[in-house]
């Protein structure tokens, strides 16, 4: 009898084996790699870099290096709206150098903060609706688009700088990290504050799910009434509005605009998003994955100051981050496609 049962057991687990609803598809093992892609990437680094410096995971550390990367942050934020949607911007960098310069102008001359910050809204408002447009209204591609709009920006910051650095004094005190709520500074808490509006606007509002929709298929989101190009041009907006309060930031952390300030920022920014999993593609992503995209960025950077290793170590690092994390996109992508066609 047991023998019998034995076998019956045997039989079983083997028809379970070479049942192909149970065994582990390629699709299901690559999505699995896109969630925790980023989360390993975490661990392994904060557990090399503690071992390699004991000064990386200190308070003082750790909160120096989340003040200095607000001006990033806010970008990647906005940034995500708009890959989310299919579209890229490469011109924020750029755009923040220019927006820096105007603040750095105003507070020179001595215009009150109130006055400082609207301006900055306001050209960053301006920098996202001449983008959105470009996009939307006139249907010229957005690595295109904003490839143009970012040699402007570029050039414009050059003939202003003219050789002449324009130092500034934080628009406002807290913007430089100086003021904290226990041992979170506040700059921290409202970049913070960003990344929660965002997430709630993207998960919560129909707002958020036409962004998703659009990424997802354009075609679709048309048919089913959504205003495309409204929709584009506001998601350009709010990465507008970023960039006006990340000159700010900018501004406060470096102290000076010159003819290449902010130029830094761009491929950072868009590392953040897409080592984050938010998909090149459109559709597919979140912006709380791409504040651990940030993190893993500008930790990396830290870390590999305080190990006293070659900053060239850094960017050969996120370069081959976003490859991996590209590729295994577009792995996904394929496979979904394939579903999609019953193959």
């Amino acid at each position: 009898m047991t023998a019998i049962t034995d076998n019956t057991e045997r039989t079983s687990s083997t028809q379970d084996a070479g049942d192909p609803a149970r065994r582990p598809t390629l699709r299901s093992v690559v999505h699995q790699v896109q969630i925790w892609l980023l989360p390993a990437l975490l661990v392994v680094e904060f557990v090399v870099f503690s071992l390699l410096s004991p000064y990386f995971l200190t308070v003082q550390n750790l909160s120096n290096v989340a003040v200095n990367a607000a001006d990033l942050a806010l970008i990647a934020a906005g940034l995500t709206l708009v890959i989310l949607m299919g579209g890229i911007d490469v011109s924020t960098g750029f755009a923040v150098g220019m927006v820096s310069w105007v603040v750095a102008s105003l507070m020179t001359i001595g215009q009150p903060p109130v006055v400082v910050l609207v301006a900055a809204l306001g050209c960053g408002l301006l920098v996202g609706l001449l983008n959105g447009a470009l996009t939307a209204r006139l249907a010229i591609p957005s690595i295109v688009a904003t490839l143009g709009t970012s040699a402007l920006f570029q050039t414009g910051l050059f003939a202003l700088w003219n050789s002449r650095d324009l130092f500034s004094a934080p628009v406002l005190p807290f913007l430089s990290g100086a003021a904290r709520l226990g041992e979170l500074p506040v700059l921290v808490m409202l970049v913070l504050g960003v990344y929660a509006v965002l997430h709630l606007m993207l998960t919560r509002t129909a707002f958020g799910r036409s962004i998703y929709a659009i990424g997802s298929n354009v075609e679709a989101a048309k048919l089913s009434g959504i205003n495309v190009r409204r929709v584009r041009v506001a998601g350009s907006a709010i990465l507008g509005l970023l960039i006006g309060v990340a000159a700010c930031t900018y501004l406060a952390r470096v102290g000076v605009v010159q003819a290449s300030s902010g130029g830094e920022l761009t491929m950072l920014a868009i590392a953040s998003v897409v080592v984050g999993g938010t998909s090149i593609l459109g559709g597919e992503g979140s912006v709380l994955r791409t504040l651990g995209g940030v993190v893993f960025i500008v930790a990396l950077d830290n870390g590999i100051v305080l190990a006293g290793v070659p900053s060239l170590w850094n960017g050969l690092i996120v370069g081959i981050v976003i490859l991996i994390a590209v590729s295994i996109n577009g792995c996904a992508v394929i496979l979904n496609g394939r579903k999609q066609k019953g193959i």
